[in-house]
């Protein structure tokens, strides 16, 4: 006979981050309950994110093909009310940092289960844990994983290094005469003037090819003035600048997943939108970021579900 705890692990990979699932999986290992179903929902663009995860935890993604900020929360209802009709069990894990899963919570109480809820720190407001805290039998906020700065060894920065300069050819003297002055009838004399220097065919540096033309254009010149030739640096995630509009400040304030430059779900940033005070609750997320264009991008274009952060380029888009 089974005497483990059944527990049904239920994730919306739109409102919660694979760190922060991590950290959870983590922790209901070590209680040692039986986690009898694994299942995560979400978009096809987090299917691709979480698919590392769930393969090393055996979660079954179902990604949702439909349009709508709904169709996630819809699909896990549905499967979370069916479990406990047909395989009931002792208790539910609801991974998510959305308040409309409180329907599905009573429900799943009312049909004897026990329900515990994870959110994430950032996306889950005071309002939302108090909220839930009337509904949940437990409810824990799980904060990102701090990301330590990159270790680098004593010594040159990164990616400068002195430049390999080929050495200097000889220079052969050339015999050339010079005309005698007009009086006097002094003999000629043959005076030695340096032959042009021969262009080498390439210059090799340890960064970067330079054509010879103009690598070297004049023998003594072109070695005072050569410069360093610059180092190729790898693309990066969305640069913050120093100065923002204060709008756009209090945005990311707000929600700060949207530094990374990753696309966030629409319904998460507007909860935290409300809670600050920068939008209405009548008021419609897809109208407030069209007037702020500029630094953020609506995903997709015809059906808006995430918003991304561009960093302050509205060039970034493209």
């Amino acid at each position: 006979m089974d005497t483990h705890h059944r527990i049904a692990l239920l994730i919306d990979a739109d409102n919660v981050s694979v760190d922060v699932l991590r950290q959870i999986l983590h922790r209901l290992q070590l209680t040692g309950d039986r986690l009898q179903h694994r299942r995560a929902y979400g978009s096809v663009q987090k299917a691709v994110e979480f698919a590392e995860i769930c393969r090393d935890h055996a979660i079954r993604f179902l990604p949702s093909t439909f349009a709508g900020p709904n169709a996630t929360d819809i699909a896990m209802a549905i499967d979370a009310v069916e479990l406990m009709l047909r395989q009931p069990v002792d208790e539910v894990v609801i991974v998510s940092s959305d308040m409309d899963y409180s329907p599905l919570i009573v429900r799943l109480r009312e049909l004897g289960c026990r329900v515990t809820g994870y959110g994430q720190q950032g996306k889950s407001g005071r309002d939302i844990e108090r909220d839930y805290e009337r509904v949940y039998d437990s409810f824990e906020v799980v904060g990102p994983a701090k990301a330590r700065p990159p270790v680098r060894a004593p010594g040159r920065p990164a990616g400068r290094r002195e430049p390999i300069v080929a050495p200097p050819l000889a220079v052969p003297a050339v015999a050339a005469e010079t005309p005698a002055p007009a009086r006097g009838r002094a003999p000629r004399s043959r005076v030695a003037i340096p032959a042009p220097l021969p262009v080498p065919a390439v210059v090799a540096t340890s960064l970067v090819e330079e054509p010879a033309a103009a690598a070297i254009a004049t023998p003594v010149r072109a070695a005072k003035s050569r410069r360093r030739p610059a180092a190729k640096v790898p693309p990066a995630a969305p640069v913050i600048p120093p100065s923002l509009p204060a709008a756009v400040d209090e945005v990311l304030q707000a929600c700060p997943d949207l530094r990374g430059g990753t696309p966030v779900r629409l319904n998460g940033v507007a909860v935290a939108l409300r809670e600050r005070g920068l939008l209405t609750k009548s008021g419609k997320t897809t109208s407030f970021f069209k007037k702020l264009e500029a630094h953020f991008a609506l995903l997709p274009a015809d059906k808006p579900e995430s918003v991304r952060f561009l960093g302050g380029s509205a060039d970034a888009l493209g």
